[in-house]
């Protein structure tokens, strides 16, 4: 995991990443897209990446979970909690 050109171990460096982005309080300025397909990505990618569950990320994006939920629905995309993606 370590680079030829440098000391660096990559793995540690995105796992401190990670975690400095999953502890903190609330993103600011995020903006959310308004196309219902880029908003699909967009949210499965945080779900997948960033939070445990769809009401976490709303919280921490400042975000009404009924508006996501019903773009998503618009283009037949729900969300499955066990899975915590929309599907």
């Amino acid at each position: 995991n370590r680079s030829k050109d440098d000391d660096t171990c990559h793995f540690c460096s995105f796992r401190l990443q990670y975690n400095s982005v999953k502890n903190r309080k609330r993103e600011e300025n995020v903006m959310i897209p308004q196309d219902p397909v880029m908003l699909l990505s967009f949210i499965n990618l945080k779900l997948r990446d960033f939070y445990g569950s769809l009401k976490q990320l709303c919280d921490d994006l400042d975000v009404k979970e009924q508006e996501i939920t019903d773009k998503l629905a618009a283009i037949d995309y729900h969300y499955d909690e066990e899975r915590n993606q929309f599907v």
